[in-house]
């Protein structure tokens, strides 16, 4: 389509480099004959820049599209590798620091390649303990009545979130503090 749409263009551009010389009454003998060409000559002038105009959205919109797939297909694959990245922080969470062995080194080098893939593609941590509870970053699994801190205010971490630029890929699964019940 956009191919058939620059032959033509091409065509009626060759064709108006060639037709530059105005025709007067006397060459013609016809002046309605010429303000009917001039007519044609504007509205196909017109009509060349509407589909030039035509063809630069269009190539735009292509672009956006693509950059949107390709976004989208790197926030399914990476929000898909998150819960490996869970398992591998749980593992290296239990491994004591006397208990060291070259299979517990392996897991470690693998977490931080997963690291540095997420870091790559801009994928970071969401902070969460002792922030105060946003919605659109955190989901509540529960409340926790807590003196020492303001209502509000997230406690503990259940499951870390991500996000990939500002788009929330996951949300951190947190435990909010809330005012003592008096009784």
């Amino acid at each position: 389509m956009i191919e058939k749409l620059k032959r033509i263009v091409n065509t009626v551009m060759s064709e108006e480099q060639h037709t530059e010389t105005e025709l007067t009454p006397e060459m013609t003998g016809d002046e309605t004959g010429i303000e009917k060409l001039e007519a044609e000559l504007t509205d196909a002038k017109d009509l060349i820049l509407r589909r030039t105009a035509e063809i630069e959205n269009m190539r735009r919109r292509h672009e956006q599209e693509r950059i949107q797939l390709i976004f989208e297909a790197n926030k399914r694959l990476i929000t898909d590798l998150l819960p490996t990245v869970d398992d591998l922080e749980r593992t290296l969470s239990f491994v004591k620091p006397e208990e060291r062995n070259p299979i517990s080194d392996g897991v470690e080098l693998i977490y931080k390649n997963f690291q540095k893939i997420l870091e790559k593609h801009f994928v970071k941590p969401i902070e969460s303990v002792g922030k105060q509870f946003d919605v659109h970053l955190h989901d509540a699994r529960m409340e926790e009545a807590r003196t020492d801190v303001e209502p509000g205010t997230i406690t503990t971490e259940v499951q870390k979130g991500y996000q990939m630029n500002e788009t929330v890929l996951r949300h951190s699964k947190v435990i909010v503090a809330k005012t003592p019940d008096e009784d």
